[in-house]
């Protein structure tokens, strides 16, 4: 038998005849086709064959992970009682190359939903991270789908937190890596204040020691 890398050629020998010898040997040889290689899905394909499946989980690729974003608050470190406070996360879809079980790969990370943690004991998860208010053209004070409003003053420390789905690409297409990574991404401190309105015959310039002056 011989193997010529695109067909196998096998030699026969008739019942009762000696290889090589002068009973009645048939050297003909009966050409049979090579197997054609693997189509290889999610596996690694090395030349005609592939090795196993590769089913990276998320401690795995926890390393290629985006370490923060942007967190900001509109407007900036303060609010009033009753009025919404406008929280924004800029993440983005995230791919970085390196080295998994001794093999290149890339991996991508894409944002599924964001979590804001307003300190008050309220929370809220949206899918998407916010825009600023003159962004969206809304005034200050404007309701979005990732404001809040406190019920009372006082000081609070507001949190966020990005939740990506990951993928990765050993050179054979991505492969999806199950369950979802939560990445905090930073704090900002908050004072929220009242704001009182009286209505008054004189201005402070006029009038130093009115209501509100």
């Amino acid at each position: 038998m011989s193997n010529n890398g695109s067909s196998v050629e096998l030699g026969a020998t008739r019942p009762g005849a000696s290889e090589g010898g002068s009973g009645g040997s048939d050297s003909g040889g009966v050409t049979v086709p090579a197997p054609p290689p693997p189509v290889c899905t999610d596996s690694l394909c090395r030349g005609n064959y592939s090795v196993g499946v590769l089913r990276p989980t998320l401690t795995d690729v926890a390393s290629f992970a985006p370490t923060s974003a942007p967190f900001v608050d509109e407007p900036d470190g303060v609010g009033v009682v009753g009025m919404p406070v406008n929280f924004v996360v800029s993440a983005g879809v995230h791919e970085q190359a390196g080295r998994l079980f001794d093999l290149p790969v890339t991996v991508r990370f894409t944002p599924t939903s964001y979590v804001f943690t307003h300190g008050d004991g309220t929370s809220r998860e949206a899918t998407t991270g916010g825009r600023r208010w003159a962004e969206l053209g809304l005034a200050q004070f404007s309701a979005t789908p990732t404001s809040h409003a406190y019920a009372s003053r006082g000081t609070y420390t507001a949190t966020a937190a990005v939740r990506y789905a990951a993928q990765a690409n050993f050179g054979n297409g991505w492969i999806d890596v199950p369950g979802q990574l939560e990445i905090p991404i930073g704090t900002t401190t908050l004072q929220i204040v009242e704001v009182k309105t009286a209505l008054v015959d004189k201005t402070c310039a006029e009038n130093p020691t009115g209501p509100g002056c």
